[in-house]
């Protein structure tokens, strides 16, 4: 993954720069007196950074072909956290030896340094504990669990997602090859910038081996940030249209509408769960104006399938009193059958604008949205139900009709849902 290779080039930077600040640590603990005290802490600070480095490279660097990338990470900042620790702890222990070094005033001092530095020991060792624990909880344990879990089915897919998203706009737009271009030679130039800088300061420099570093850095992740929007030939969206942003959320669509039609008996519910399983297809269509497959993307979101079902068969008895109720009135009041009529006909004119548009011109976009349209005018057909009594599971012009809708999740199956909608499909 692209997003892997940024973090790697991120963590040899960052490795770089540790090792520069290290460097000046040990020049610091060459100054008489304070230099064993502030250079062991400025050491212990480009240590932690290396830590740091050591865990975004093999972490995140890792991403997409190691499950725990996210807890290695974690574990890293552990690592540093510890190796501050450390350094305060030094500190404190050498406290008492730099302040007695003092001209004049250290014996004065010295019995006072022993006092706090113990005290400043002590926090560094508490310091260290603390990041042992996390650097170790992080990939063990109830908390490697969760960042493992995290990793694998929440970060890796995410990122995936945008990836793919960004690679289909690039191509689409014809745009993904120039700025990939740009980029490279930006990342190049930068990179030859950083060695420039680096030799400028002679060998040793700290100062211009961490500006060098930095810049060097910047220019790997420029140029390997192309592939963000030209994805390389067999990866990504590079090889084939892949799903995208508009296919994910048209797939959340589709599941809930689909959910719904399976979990629920009434007859206009159905249906509109029905035109909620189209709609989702719809939207997920519009993934191919920026380079995707324009398919619902259903098995991101399965259990949402499995929800949307659950609510609504709890949603059935609620239903089942109203629909009674209504018929009740429509057959007393003798305003059941023209009411029904007068939807029947409006329904079938809304459906047969659908097929229209769906005639009209054969793209992935008119084609969904035609079928979506079609499935409305079925919502406004099964309204006559709601007033017309008759035979059936489901009461009403509905009865007898089965849709078919799969809910992918905890729950599926073929709902009756009968009447005027005899024969629409929901799938």
């Amino acid at each position: 993954m692209v997003t892997g290779q940024i973090a790697a080039n991120l963590g040899d930077t960052l490795g770089n720069v540790g090792t520069a600040i290290g460097g000046i640590g040990t020049t610091v603990g060459g100054v008489p007196v304070v230099g064993t005290t502030a250079g062991g802490l400025v050491t212990s600070v480009g240590t932690a950074v290396g830590s740091v480095s050591d865990g975004l490279t093999d972490g995140l660097g890792s991403l997409g072909t190691n499950s725990n990338s996210l807890g290695i990470t974690v574990a890293g900042v552990g690592n540093a956290v510890a190796d501050l620790g450390g350094g305060v702890s030094t500190t404190g222990k050498s406290l008492s030896t730099t302040l007695g070094g003092i001209p004049v005033v250290g014996g004065l001092t010295g019995g006072v340094g022993g006092t706090v530095g113990g005290v400043v020991d002590k926090v560094g060792q508490a310091v260290t504990m603390l990041g042992d624990t996390l650097s170790t909880a992080s990939t063990t344990g109830p908390l490697g669990s969760v960042t493992n879990t995290l990793g694998g089915k929440v970060l890796v897919p995410v990122v995936s997602l945008v990836e793919n998203t960004t690679g289909n706009l690039g191509k689409a737009t014809g745009l993904g090859a120039p700025v990939n271009g740009l980029l490279d030679k930006v990342g190049s130039t930068v990179t030859g910038l950083s060695g420039q800088v680096s030799g400028a300061g002679g060998t040793g420099n700290p100062v211009t081996g961490i500006v060098g570093s930095v810049l060097g850095g910047v220019g790997a992740v420029a140029g390997t940030s192309g592939g963000l929007v030209s994805p390389s030939a067999g990866t990504g969206s590079g090889s084939a249209p892949a799903s995208g942003l508009p296919e994910l959320v048209g797939g959340l669509v589709a599941n809930v509408g689909n959910g719904l039609n399976a979990g629920n008996t009434n007859g206009t519910v159905s249906a509109g769960g029905v035109a909620g399983g189209a709609l989702g297809n719809t939207v997920a269509s519009l993934g191919t104006v920026i380079g995707g497959n324009g398919v619902a993307n259903t098995a991101a979101t399965a259990p949402i399938a499995g929800l949307a079902s659950n609510v609504g068969a709890a949603l059935n008895p609620v239903t089942s009193g109203v629909s009674s109720l209504t018929q009740n009135i429509g057959t007393t009041t003798g305003i059941g059958a023209p009411v029904n009529g007068l939807v029947t006909q409006v329904g079938g004119a809304v459906s047969s604008i659908g097929t229209s548009i769906t005639a009209t011109n054969a793209n992935p976009i008119t084609n969904t949205l035609g079928q979506t349209v079609n499935t409305v005018g079925g919502v406004v057909t099964s309204l006559g139900g709601a007033v017309t009594g008759g035979t059936g599971t489901t009461g009403g012009l509905l009865g007898n009709l089965n849709i078919g809708a799969t809910a992918t999740g905890s729950t599926s199956g073929t709902v009756g849902v009968g009447g005027l909608l005899n024969g629409l499909t929901g799938k």
